[in-house]
């Protein structure tokens, strides 16, 4: 599976439509890179194999073999590997609010939904067995995964999450009397400036320009870019251009010189130079490697 990302990196959920807005994905890290992005829909997760960390601007959190957690919507993150350990095997479901609120300004919505939606402290919600809602949400867990491998359970799909939403209630209720300790900073500025590069990386930009884009200044870019994603600017600006030639190298027969130019290298050699240091290997080589695979 690959994760696809618009122009934006908010993330575009696959088989996920309108008339059913819920899909399941089976991800294996081993082979799938996610990068930073976000998406309006809500996510619930189970850790089936391995150990993965899930990184936002504000914490990192570590969830092993058997563990699940909830993400919000529009949060900013990453998933990955952790180093030394057996590669994460994740089950995901991702549904649009609609499909447990129904109507805007529903009930579901206004008494049940946003109180978790519009909750800004809230961003990551794990789930490790550690009291009696945990216990049971891992069980909805499975058994929603389960569910996913039969045909005709879109309505038991619809009742075993509107169950789960009432347990993440009740666990975000138990945080909270302990002092619920997450918020969001800076998601904004980060989310404005990421949007920026990903508008503008096959043009020549500076720092400045990246910061105007937030309206911040250059030293409070680079503070933003370090302690929410721990890159430079400029790091992440170099790793989206190669993902954008990646995704050119594999999908087009587009000569590898005009890749270079498209997105955003103004020199061949240079290009070529920074590809095979982020992946080991030439543009041609990692082209024809890609295709042998299909």
């Amino acid at each position: 599976m690959k994760i696809k990302v618009k122009g934006n990196q908010n993330e575009e959920i696959e088989d996920l439509f309108a008339d059913y807005p819920y899909a399941f994905h089976s991800v294996d890290l081993k082979n799938t890179k996610i990068p930073w992005h976000w998406h309006e829909e809500l996510e619930f997760d189970y850790v089936l194999k391995g150990s993965v960390r899930v990184v936002t601007p504000n914490a990192s959190y570590v969830f092993r073999e058997k563990d699940g957690f909830f993400m919000n919507t529009n949060v900013l993150a990453t998933m990955e590997n952790i180093k030394g350990e057996r590669p994460g095997w994740v089950e995901s479901h991702l549904f649009h609010a609609v499909f447990l609120g129904g109507h805007f300004k529903s009930v579901f919505e206004t008494k049940y939904l946003n109180p978790i939606m519009q909750n800004k402290k809230l961003e990551i919600m794990g789930f490790r067995g550690e009291n009696t809602e945990q216990e049971e949400m891992l069980k909805k867990l499975n058994q929603l995964s389960a569910l996913q491998r039969k045909k005709n359970t879109e309505f038991q799909t619809r009742n075993c999450l509107s169950e789960m939403w009432l347990l993440l209630m009740q666990q975000l209720k138990n945080e909270e009397n302990n002092g619920f300790p997450v918020k969001r900073v800076n998601q904004e500025r980060i989310q404005a400036m990421m949007t920026f590069i990903q508008q503008n990386y096959k043009e020549k930009i500076s720092l400045e320009d990246i910061a105007l884009s937030a309206s911040v200044s250059g030293r409070e870019c680079l503070r933003c870019f370090q302690n929410c994603i721990h890159k430079t600017p400029y790091e992440y600006l170099q790793e989206y251009r190669i993902e954008a030639a990646k995704k050119l190298l594999r999908d087009t027969d587009i000569p590898v010189m005009d890749i270079a130019f498209q997105t955003g290298f103004t020199d061949g050699a240079y290009f070529g130079k920074v590809f095979k240091n982020a992946c080991g290997k030439t543009p041609g080589s990692y082209r024809k490697n890609s295709r042998e695979e299909l």
